[in-house]
């Protein structure tokens, strides 16, 4: 997939993960709706399995993300962090630990990008600090990657 391509499915991926916490659906009924409402339009089959993934994964592994994200979130637990923002960075967490060919730094740059268009004005700058940290503890053997 080309860049363009991998936008649109982390922030499909996105709208998913926010409609499954909203209605309690499971990720591949609202993909399934989305591909229902686009057929013929810009989302290709290979979009929406890449958003399934990365929803799947996000879905799966939220209470570890969760951890994470406490433990670098001062004074904030993240039951307390908007949620829009707490999907993004968990979506982010589940690129950089499962997706071998985006680069880390490619997926933090992504998701304050796509926070610009879904979340607040200050939001990137704290989806930036968590990401750049949970990176940095990555690459020093100080996370290990849950299976």
């Amino acid at each position: 997939m080309n860049k363009r391509d991998k936008r649109l499915a982390r922030t499909t991926a996105l709208q998913t993960l926010y409609a499954c916490e909203l209605s309690g659906n499971d990720p591949g009924i609202i993909l399934d709706h989305i591909k229902d409402e686009h057929s013929g339009d810009e989302i290709s089959i290979k979009i929406l399995e890449y958003s399934g993934q990365l929803a799947r994964l996000s879905i799966n592994r939220a209470d570890i993300f969760d951890e994470i994200i406490n433990s670098r979130s001062k004074f904030w637990g993240a039951d307390r962090i908007a949620l829009m923002d707490r999907l993004i960075i968990r979506l982010a967490i589940s690129e950089m630990f499962y997706i071998e060919d985006v680069p880390p730094v490619v997926t933090i740059t992504e998701a304050v990008e796509i926070s610009k268009d879904f979340s607040t004005e200050n939001s990137g700058r704290y989806i930036n600090g968590i990401l750049d940290s949970v990176y940095k503890d990555l690459i020093r053997g100080k996370i290990e990657i849950p299976e």
